[in-house]
């Protein structure tokens, strides 16, 4: 069972390159489900069954567990098992037919052009610190960049002759 864990991390990591907050979602989904499967159903990952899954997903649930994050579970699971397929582990995956309702889907909250100005205004630029945060909000501002992007670019991704990131 670690074999194929570690398997799976390193084909996220090396052939999907997902990001580092994907691999650690997905991976930490795949091991609380597996812990929850030996603990409850005395079974291992590779032998769950799609009813194996389903009550697992009503457990979450019924911890209190947002539906988007149900979903993501249900995604972790698939993905994985849907991997485990390919190289042999096993001869088909169990998750078949389990659906999770993601609940209501809430619209995003802009900020005031009154609220945009206060803070971008906030960075004093009286020493490096400040000048970086008040760049970094800027760019956030005018890209849509997501923080976790922002904090991983490194120098090599900016091209300032061009005026791109990548």
């Amino acid at each position: 069972m670690l074999d194929l864990v570690r398997a799976y991390e390193n084909y996220l990591t090396k052939v999907k390159q997902a990001s580092t907050n994907t691999v650690s979602s997905y991976m930490r989904d795949i091991r609380q489900f597996a812990q929850w499967l030996s603990a409850y159903e005395d079974a291992e990952v590779i032998d769950a069954s799609q009813e194996n899954i389903a009550a697992y997903l009503s457990h979450l649930e019924t911890e209190g567990r947002s539906g988007a994050t149900l979903s993501r579970n249900l995604a972790s699971l698939k993905n994985f098992y849907s991997y485990a397929v390919s190289p042999g582990f096993l001869e088909q995956t169990p998750v078949t037919d389990i659906h999770v309702d993601r609940g209501e889907k809430k619209d995003p909250k802009f900020l005031s052009s009154k609220e945009v100005a206060l803070l971008l205004a906030q960075p004093a630029c009286i020493d490096a610190k400040g000048y970086r945060d008040k760049a970094m909000l800027e760019l956030m501002y005018a890209t849509g960049i997501r923080v976790t992007e922002l904090i991983s670019l490194d120098i090599h991704d900016v091209n300032l002759d061009l005026g791109i990131i990548k």
